[in-house]
């Protein structure tokens, strides 16, 4: 069964997610990308319920002008009242139990399988309750992948990675993600400054994201040392959730990956919230986002929203809206020397580095909330009237 849209004015959305910003305590940059998106598509006249999956704590019960907050999960609100799109990204498989007649579109937005694959983990490398975890979560993504009426990927890379590892998805559309780049560049100009943040006036480059693998924080401590060597004033600053001590590099391992002269030139921020990763980012006089592979990377485009410098990784989502040379540096994933030079070239040259930035600053307009809303109605209307062909092939599918 499939649900056509004729006038989304009249059309009901039910979205789950597991984090949303503003309403739950922990949010990482889809829950950042929800709570743009979401008032957005209220405005092009959609009725939006929001279905929260979440074991985080609740700090508020105001998810945005438009959008009613329901009790219960995904499947009871669907239950209580058939919407006319349920739209759920795939991680823990939130919409996996819903019927199948279910008008459900699926965010491509990283599963667990495709984590551990850009992570090199194997069932091995984990501890042995983690495993079942695991195994129970990647069977139930998997499920709500093919039951799917379409997918949403986030990026091409997403699209393509995916569809590699499950052969045979339904019909699919690629919609990048947004943030509310008006808000994001208000509150990088009046935040503060995080607790823990140093002082003095050393160079400064910050790491962002969780202190897992394939965020590259083996890489960026890798080059850190060689920039150390060259600059023992710098300053590496690491902003974001630590990862699981039993499988991740933990800090203690991150610093003996420095010579004891580097070692008290990091800060570990841990998980920033609101607006203060912002005055982070405002900041920093480089920031690094060296992930082995992203599916599209919404910090950069917050990055380049404030206008700091910017070094990310080629061959994943980042190259969707990020050019090497002309709004950011972009080297090879895993290659910390190129990671290095890059991030010493930023310090050394500052007005070259904010040329970029700037050029980057320029350039964001068309992943504000309001257009990204408008093209994702568009990719819904064409999935759910059935306008593209039952198999994907992620070379020939048009971009937005």
């Amino acid at each position: 069964m499939t649900s056509v849209i004729t006038s989304h004015a009249q059309t009901r959305w039910l979205i789950a997610t597991p984090e949303y910003a503003g309403v739950t305590s922990y949010t990482g940059g889809i829950g950042r990308h929800y709570a743009a998106l979401l008032p957005a598509l209220a405005r092009q006249g959609i009725a939006v319920d929001l279905a929260l999956e979440t074991d985080a704590e609740l700090i508020s019960d105001d998810p945005g002008e438009g959008v009613r907050l329901v009790d219960g999960g995904v499947r009871r609100a669907y239950r209580a009242r058939r919407h006319d799109v349920v739209f759920a990204p795939e991680w823990r498989g939130l919409a996996a139990m819903l019927p199948r007649t279910a008008p459900l579109l699926t965010n491509l937005a990283t599963g667990v399988r495709l984590a551990d694959d850009v992570s090199g983990f194997t069932r091995a490398d984990l501890p042995m309750g983690q495993r079942f975890v695991r195994t129970r979560q990647a069977a139930a993504e998997r499920r709500q992948l093919y039951r799917s009426t379409g997918l949403i990927a986030i990026s091409r890379a997403m699209l393509e990675r995916t569809s590699e590892l499950y052969p045979g998805l339904p019909p699919a559309r690629i919609v990048r993600n947004c943030i509310d780049v008006d808000a994001v560049a208000a509150a990088a100009a009046r935040a503060e400054a995080p607790t823990g943040w140093p002082g003095d006036d050393a160079p400064v480059v910050l790491f962002l994201g969780r202190s897992e693998r394939r965020k590259g924080i083996e890489d960026a401590f890798s080059a850190f040392r060689r920039v150390h060597e060259e600059m023992p004033r710098a300053r590496l600053i690491v902003a974001g959730a630590g990862g699981d001590a039993r499988y991740e590099p933990t800090r203690a391992a991150l610093a003996e990956m420095l010579p004891p002269s580097a070692r008290d030139r990091v800060t570990w921020l841990g998980h920033v919230p609101g607006d203060e990763l912002y005055g982070a980012i405002a900041r920093a006089d480089v920031v690094i986002c060296p992930s082995r592979w992203e599916g599209f990377g919404n910090v950069a485009l917050e990055v380049k929203t404030i206008g700091t410098p910017l070094v990310v990784t080629s061959g994943s989502g980042y190259d969707e809206f990020c050019t090497d040379g002309q709004d950011c540096q972009s080297v090879p994933p895993a290659d910390p020397e190129r990671l290095a030079a890059a991030i010493t070239v930023a310090l050394r040259h500052p007005a070259w580095a904010r040329t970029l930035a700037e050029h980057a600053r320029a350039q964001v307009a068309d992943f504000a909330p309001d257009p990204v809303a408008r093209d994702l109605i568009g990719a819904a209307t064409e999935l759910l009237d059935g306008a593209v062909t039952p198999r994907v092939d992620a070379s020939r599918l048009p971009r937005g």
